[in-house]
């Protein structure tokens, strides 16, 4: 089985680098959450694809005949284009996965009401992930075509108030894709929503940080064990 994100050697390299000088945002990775169920959610978090770095725009972009032909099989609807150019605000601009119109607000009943009713191009209809079963498929780590911000979410790298890179889980009040007519993001999708009763956000993702602490040599599960409240 290959490692995550092999099929990006550079931002798995830039991932690394990351993780080895990350600070972590303790308290945010206490906030209860609950691991979505795609039956239920739809794929709500990849309502308008995802940006991507140049080096997985240009991977996704060439994807060679054969991976094309088994995505198909998978039953991919197999866009004109599917890597496009895209810009939301001043937050993010640059490549990103197309999207295609989906009838979100009667395939999710609490879908919400500022996302737009589109889906990432690479979603089956089933809402799975066509990259990540296609991995499956040949063998490969769940993760070696996808995104790396796809399989990051609901958590988040950013600069932290030291200028460090800050691992963290965005809520209401930190979510920088808030404002007065857009009600947010990560807290807004069924998998980055707090949950009364949940578990701690760092138990239902122990998968995504075990596999990005491995990536920059640390025990980021074990840490966070470790910490306890000022």
């Amino acid at each position: 089985m290959s490692h995550a994100f092999a099929a990006f050697p550079g931002t798995r390299a830039h991932l690394a680098e990351l993780v080895r000088g990350l600070s972590v945002d303790h308290a945010a990775l206490q906030r209860p959450l609950r691991r979505c169920d795609l039956a239920a959610c739809g794929g709500t978090c990849c309502h308008d694809g995802v940006y991507l770095s140049p080096e997985e725009a240009g991977v996704l972009r060439e994807l060679p005949s054969e991976d094309l032909g088994e995505l198909a099989a998978l039953g991919w609807e197999r866009p004109e284009r599917w890597v496009v150019y895209g810009k939301w605000r001043d937050v993010a601009s640059g490549p990103k996965t197309a999207t295609r119109p989906a009838p979100m607000r009667r395939i999710v009943a609490d879908f919400p009401r500022h996302f737009p009713e589109t889906r990432c191009v690479f979603l089956l209809g089933d809402a799975r992930c066509a990259l990540q079963v296609l991995a499956g498929r040949r063998g490969w780590h769940p993760w070696h075509l996808k995104p790396l911000t796809c399989t990051l979410h609901p958590l988040s790298i950013v600069s932290g108030p030291d200028r460090r890179p800050r691992l963290t889980l965005h809520d209401e009040g930190s979510d920088p894709q808030r404002f007065d007519d857009y009600d947010g993001f990560v807290p807004r999708t069924h998998c980055g929503r707090t949950v009364e009763g949940g578990d701690p956000a760092w138990r239902v993702l122990r998968e995504e940080l075990e596999a990005i602490g491995e990536i920059g040599g640390r025990d980021l599960v074990g840490e966070i064990e470790a910490w306890s409240p000022p």
